[in-house]
């Protein structure tokens, strides 16, 4: 029995860990091949971390997904902005981050060092296709930011910083504008319904790519076709249809297919489980190494026609359950330490959200997603007011004991002596 496929095609971009970008029509023998991405020993095991992070958090994500619903993340995009966010954190908060992050065994210099180089180097990997990765740090005006935590995000991670009137009428609409520019107005707003009161800072990535197959569908040949879903439902859709040889291969849970996009630098896996194994099962399996690097190892060219559904749709997931099933609640709590951030022991992460974007079609596949990550204050931090207007009795103790030493009324404050 056939599975969605739009599910396997949102995994694929969590295991190729992009979101994508606008595609180039100039004529490619004079763009040039690009470059190739190359990693240090430390780097490539990073890579290979990241892409455990990817699997997990698209399993634990989609654990209640429905038949009838589809999914897509962009892994990157929350990695780098809770790397950013982890240059503030300290002690068991920062502990829990880099465990739920896969970044235990590495010093932040080699994360901070390793996500520099993506932000450097990907977008240069292939001419005929264009990836954006942007970020930035919002903060409230007149809330104070330690200088360091500031200089090592604008200097790893690119980060346009920026302090923000919060309560003002256009302060959502500023961070928005950022948003739906950096994603090509693929995701017009990450914030909804006003900034929170209680909120301090926003830390955003945003990761946009687009290419052109390598190989195109012709659109005449797209025709209405029978897609059966998980529980046995069918529907009639447009299925594109090509015959050319890629890279195939399989294993008992699985077979697979890899579409090329532009110079061959970024590819879509295209992944179907075998017989009655659905898509979480799959998932499930593809958090074990093992299974996804055997799959890889196993392709090989074969000339193949292929029939493949057009999709096109938007997601969107608050993550924070998610990363707190993954061992992040410490940093979303009242013990969070983000001291790194302001200096003081009063901030928590109070929002992980991300919102996405995919459209497959014969040219090729264009989406988008924009990570945000709210860091607000554990209390607002306001003045009591306690106006004594009116008579009122007083009592002088001893603190430890609560021995009383004295105990009076004052009616009249202005009289200076009073018999009894």
């Amino acid at each position: 029995m056939m599975k969605p496929f739009v599910n396997y095609g949102a995994l694929l971009l969590s295991v190729a860990t992009i979101s994508l970008a606008a595609c180039n029509k100039t004529n490619p023998e004079k763009l040039g091949t690009g470059k190739d991405l190359l990693l240090t020993a430390v780097e490539q095991e990073k890579a290979g971390t990241d892409n455990l992070f990817a699997f997990e958090l698209f399993r634990t994500a989609t654990a209640d997904l429905k038949d009838n619903e589809n999914a897509l993340l962009s892994p990157l995009s929350v990695s780098i902005a809770l790397a950013m966010t982890n240059n503030g954190a300290a002690g068991e908060t920062r502990q829990a981050i880099e465990k739920s992050l896969k970044f235990d065994g590495f010093t932040t210099e080699d994360i901070n060092a390793y996500y520099q180089k993506l932000l450097t180097d990907l977008p240069a990997l292939d001419p005929r296709t264009t990836l954006d990765i942007a970020n930035s740090i919002w903060y409230r005006q007149g809330f104070s930011v330690l200088p360091d935590f500031l200089d090592v995000n604008r200097t790893f991670y690119k980060a346009d910083v920026s302090a923000l009137d919060f309560s003002a009428p256009n302060a959502e609409d500023v961070i928005n504008d950022w948003v739906s520019n950096k994603t090509k107005k693929k995701i017009p707003t990450i914030i909804d319904g006003g900034i929170p009161a209680n909120m301090v800072m926003y830390l955003i990535n945003a990761v946009y790519f687009k290419g052109e197959w390598e190989q195109r569908f012709d659109k005449s040949a797209t025709k209405k076709g029978t897609f059966t879903r998980h529980d046995g439902s069918s529907l009639q859709t447009d299925f594109m249809h090509v015959k050319h040889t890629f890279k195939v291969g399989a294993t008992d849970e699985v077979e697979a297919i890899e579409l090329p996009y532009g110079n061959k630098k970024y590819s879509m896996v295209i992944l179907k489980p075998h017989g009655d194994i659905s898509p979480a099962q799959l998932t499930e399996k593809l958090n074990d190494t093992d299974t996804w690097s055997t799959l890889v190892s196993r392709f090989q060219p074969r000339e193949t026609q292929l029939a493949l559904p057009k999709f096109k749709f938007s997601y969107e997931n608050k993550l924070n359950d998610e990363l707190i099933d993954m061992g992040m609640g410490i940093a979303f709590g009242p013990g969070a330490d983000f001291s790194g951030i302001g200096g003081e022991r009063n901030l928590l992460i109070s929002e992980v959200k991300q919102k996405s974007f995919i459209e497959v079609n014969e040219e090729g596949t264009e989406a988008a997603a924009v990570t945000s990550v709210g860091v607000e204050l554990t209390s607002l931090p306001q003045v009591y007011t306690f106006n004594v207007d009116r008579p009122f009795l007083f009592a002088i103790r001893e603190i430890t004991t609560g021995l009383i030493l004295f105990v009076g009324q004052v009616n009249d404050p202005s009289v200076k002596a009073t018999k009894g």
